[in-house]
């Protein structure tokens, strides 16, 4: 979660740039409501993960997992979608989608809600390198 609040901080801090060149008025509600749909994403896209893993888990019935102990079965090697090279793959990916999914719907919502603009898949990243320079830019200290 201290990665995703790095992201949501930096998505805050593009949005309120953007909002302020591009002069959208109504800055504090940009930055505000993209930083509410970055968490609100990044917590639905965890349960989405532990629906998906659960669906696919092969649960049998309530009583097979008291009847072996808490969480016996998950703690075996063979046991569940995460298994093998392919379920490593899915384990990354499901580490990545609660960071992706939120950021690509942010992109989105800047270029057509906020810029109205069409959407281009060229420009939705328009900005982030000026903003990643200037949070570079402010720690630097005057001699």
């Amino acid at each position: 979660m201290v990665f995703g609040g790095l992201i949501a901080i930096f998505i805050a801090i593009w949005i309120f740039r953007t909002a302020v060149q591009e002069k959208t008025g109504n800055t504090l509600f940009w930055v505000a409501g993209s930083f509410v749909i970055f968490l609100a994403l990044q917590v639905t896209m965890i349960y989405f993960n532990a629906m998906i893993i659960e669906m696919f888990d092969g649960d049998v019935s309530y009583a097979y997992d008291n009847a072996g102990g808490l969480n016996a079965r998950d703690n075996s090697d063979t046991a569940g979608l995460q298994s093998g090279t392919g379920g490593t793959l899915i384990g990354i990916l499901f580490e990545l989608l609660p960071y992706l999914v939120p950021v690509f719907v942010i992109t989105v919502l800047r270029q057509v809600v906020m810029l109205k603009q069409a959407f281009n898949p060229k420009e939705l990243f328009k900005g982030t390198k000026s903003a990643l320079l200037s949070i570079k830019d402010s720690f630097k200290t005057s001699d």
